[in-house]
């Protein structure tokens, strides 16, 4: 490359750069809304999922009119509510549910496309980081996972609470539509880590994984 070209790619670089910081956008904002989640295991059948609260910060980095990076800072809470069983003496066995509920704190960054110029929608896709932090007790419930015929290789559920304390990631997609101060998003959030070997002394084998649907909105300052 030559000392003209050189100089002209520089100068386009600069002018890209300029054109860009001047069309960028700033925001922040609270964000509430609702997080179904539901818990994927060989270990046991969810009975249901867990619908609760999600809440936090969210901020915007638009670059021109149609792209966006949207990071986040929330607390949601999740879980599910598994199938479990009780073995009894020359008895029928009886079902239950066991409930693996916890919170999580999670950080998450999106990428934002907007398909139509006049169309305020969104297509995002990102990824998502968390910690989990449960309260579920380790007293003994006489309930059993892990196999629901045969007591020799059942699981006692307690035995299975640790694993929703520790860390938790993965990718995340969604659509983000509105304009100016609100915005209503829409995500499914596909945890890959495999919250099993979260338990200690533990080989491993066995897998628990996360999903959760959300909805929130976001209300920025400005």
């Amino acid at each position: 490359m030559n000392k003209h070209l050189f100089s002209a790619f520089v100068a386009i670089l600069i002018s890209a750069f300029q054109t860009l910081s001047a069309q960028t956008t700033y925001q922040a904002g609270l964000t509430i809304g609702s997080n179904y989640s539901s818990l994927r295991s060989d270990l046991f059948t969810t009975a249901s999922g867990r619908l609760g609260l999600t809440g936090g910060f969210s901020f915007t980095l638009g670059f021109g009119e149609r792209f966006e990076l949207n990071p986040e800072f929330v607390f949601a809470q999740k879980g599910a509510s598994a199938k479990a069983v009780r073995f009894m003496p020359e008895e029928k066995i009886e079902n239950y549910t066991y409930e693996y509920h916890y919170n999580t704190f999670e950080a998450g960054i999106f990428g934002g496309f907007q398909p139509v110029k006049d169309v305020p929608v969104r297509l995002q896709a990102g990824g998502f980081f968390g910690t989990h932090v449960n309260r579920l007790s380790n007293e003994t419930s006489d309930l059993y996972v892990g196999n629901y015929t045969d007591v020799n290789e059942a699981i006692p559920a307690e035995k299975l609470n640790n694993a929703f304390s520790g860390l938790d990631f993965g990718p995340a997609v969604g659509v983000s539509a509105g304009g100016g101060r609100l915005r209503l998003n829409a995500r499914y959030y596909f945890g890959m880590k495999n919250l099993y070997n979260n338990i200690d002394f533990v080989e491993r084998g066995p897998k628990i994984s996360t999903g959760s649907l959300r909805v929130s909105l976001t209300c920025f300052l400005k």
